[in-house]
């Protein structure tokens, strides 16, 4: 008897945890969604903050971006040259998509059309190797660091 009521109490607990939102936590997924399609570092998190002057900790921004990736609400992405994992928004479930990043300005942007899922199939189905699109990025300019002069 004893075993099921630590087993059940170790339930509470973790949906309490679940549940546990803070106001800070909020303020971090409200920015988020509403900079949807925006790769962002959570130092790039912090800087938002810290203009309007809402004291969010850099540890509990990363802190909540756990729980938020763990939840599937946002996707991170790790890129070779940025010290900071990157975290994007996901407002509805959908395929990992390949990404650009750009030399110029640095934005980072999700590639998804026809021809990048027929250029993984390809590479699959030619060579026999499943492109991991959460670690793949393609370097170039955007269109407005392109026509900088």
């Amino acid at each position: 008897m004893k075993m099921i009521f630590i087993l059940r109490q170790e339930v509470d607990d973790m949906t309490r945890a679940n549940r546990y939102h803070t106001r800070q936590g909020e303020a971090i997924l409200a920015y988020l969604s509403g900079v949807a399609d925006t790769y962002l570092t959570p130092e790039n998190i912090a800087a938002h903050f810290a203009k309007r002057g809402i004291s969010v900790g850099l540890t509990t921004i990363y802190r909540h971006l756990d729980k938020l990736e763990k939840s599937g609400r946002v996707r991170k992405l790790v890129i070779d040259g940025i010290p900071s994992a990157c975290y994007r928004y996901v407002s509805e479930p959908q395929n990992d998509s390949l990404h650009m990043k750009c030399d110029g300005c640095g934005k980072l942007y999700n590639l998804e059309c026809n021809e990048a899922d027929e250029f993984e199939q390809h590479v699959f189905s030619s060579h026999n190797f499943r492109i991991n699109p959460m670690k793949t990025v393609f370097y170039g300019m955007c269109e407005d660091c392109h026509e900088k002069p």
